[in-house]
């Protein structure tokens, strides 16, 4: 029965969703100057995909409008990207798992009893898992059904809120976690000040977005609707500097997994003017023929049905998958 979910899932993701759009500048820098890098999302449906000239942002031009975005997230997103309006059991599992890891991150910036708020917090296992450490914990999710699940399922206090229409206090929380969230974002520049602001003093901000420098991902799925902003190292670190936000010393000087600190406001945020230089390059580079004619997406092919094979032998035995 899984196997046959996942197969129909499958199918409903290659349905492309429709969405009129319009035209926008970058979200980093404001330029209008870009490089086309890609037409079509990972099923094979149309989306026009740029690289920003200026800064070496990557983004889907046009752009779905505030209207388009909203809908999206509220009605189908989840049930388009997880097969269902609620958690399926896999998906709760591995939520539960990497709440774990989660915390193995960012434990190093946490102190006894820190107010946290998850920002996209799907099913709840990661606000249940820092609950039960001790932490007061919150989250916000715009999908109905991931709420209610939650609410039914844990009892943690997760609002059905966009970040927009959340009505949180300023200053009310020592550290937000964002985990694959901001990339999905209209305009994640404005999300990370408004993040800012709900931090104390002192306070941390966890954000964790996919990497689309990365060699070792096939070409051809790169891109797709749910990802309005595909971020480097380089991207994410300087727009978190134009919102307010440096590097914390306790996190590396690469990936796109990290922890930022409040700072001043500075102009001083255009810290990689090779950003561009880089991305071109990449994209010129890694190809679907490279790609292809390597053993990466072979071994990667192996290395992902032994996993899934493990997951749905756990799904199926599994009574309680959030625990």
């Amino acid at each position: 029965m899984q196997l046959l979910n996942d197969i129909v899932s499958t199918f409903t993701r290659m349905r492309p969703y429709s969405f009129k759009g319009e035209t926008v500048p970058c979200n980093l820098c404001g330029s209008t100057e870009h490089d086309i890098v890609g037409r079509r999302d990972r099923y094979g449906n149309k989306l026009l995909t740029v690289l920003c000239k200026n800064c070496g942002l990557v983004f889907t031009n046009p752009m779905p409008t505030e209207e388009e975005v909203a809908v999206f997230y509220r009605k189908v997103y989840r049930r388009l990207y997880h097969g269902d309006s609620r958690p399926r059991k896999k998906a709760v599992m591995r939520g539960a798992r990497g709440a774990v890891h989660r915390h193995e991150f960012i434990k190093r910036v946490l102190k006894d009893g820190d107010r946290v708020l998850d920002v996209g917090a799907g099913g709840g296992e990661f606000v249940n898992y820092m609950c039960g450490k001790g932490y007061d914990a919150h989250g916000i999710e715009p999908n109905e059904g991931f709420v209610r699940y939650a609410v039914e399922k844990y009892g943690v206090p997760i609002r059905m809120a966009l970040w927009q229409t959340a009505e949180i206090d300023e200053g009310s929380f020592d550290l937000i976690t964002a985990n694959h969230v901001v990339e999905h974002f209209l305009d994640p520049l404005a999300a990370l000040r408004c993040f800012r602001s709900w931090l104390k003093p002192g306070g941390k901000l966890f954000v964790s977005v996919p990497d689309i420098y990365n060699p070792n991902r096939t070409p051809y799925s790169r891109f797709h609707f749910g990802h309005l902003y595909n971020f480097t190292y380089p991207t994410l670190v300087m727009m978190a500097r134009r919102a307010g936000l440096t590097r914390s010393k306790t996190t590396p000087e690469t990936g796109t997994t990290l922890i930022f600190d409040v700072a001043d406001p500075t102009d001083d945020w255009f810290m990689h003017p090779d950003s561009y230089a880089v991305m071109r390059k990449f994209f010129d580079t890694y190809t679907n023929r490279r790609y292809f004619l390597s053993i990466t997406p072979y071994y990667r092919w192996f290395l992902r049905m032994n996993r899934l094979g493990g997951d749905m032998v756990k799904v199926a035995f599994a009574r309680n998958p959030g625990k």
